[in-house]
């Protein structure tokens, strides 16, 4: 395997192994912690792969942050306005992809909801 594909990895790993949701720059940070020699740049390039093959997932935050989710299943998230920590949210919009297909027309719908709220801790 080569260095590439060992960072890859462990960027990636970063990711699945994390519950909060990382930046680029916090996935930066777990993989130099681990004495890895991937730069910045290196993991900004493999974090977009990774999402681009379906191997992790972008979140686009209302703030213009992007985060990464290891989570692949339909699910929605909620940030807390003061700490910034992002949470997942499980459950189902049944017949939301059929009433958009009905109402505009358009298939194949992608949807993202993200709740604004206070998480327990800054409440």
């Amino acid at each position: 395997m080569g260095n590439f594909s060992k960072q890859r990895e462990e960027i990636k790993q970063a990711v699945l192994e994390s519950e909060n949701h990382p930046t680029a720059e916090e996935v930066y940070h777990i993989v130099k912690q681990k004495h890895s020699t991937a730069s910045l740049s290196t993991v900004y390039r493999n974090l977009n792969l990774l999402s681009e093959l379906g191997m992790i997932r972008k979140i686009y935050m209302p703030n213009g942050c992007v985060r990464f989710d290891g989570a692949l299943y339909q699910h929605f998230h909620s940030v807390c306005l003061k700490c910034g920590k992002v949470f997942n949210i499980d459950f189902c919009l049944d017949g939301l992809y059929q009433a958009v297909e009905e109402q505009t027309g358009m298939q194949s719908v992608q949807y993202c909801l993200i709740v604004e709220g206070l998480c327990t801790d800054c409440q």
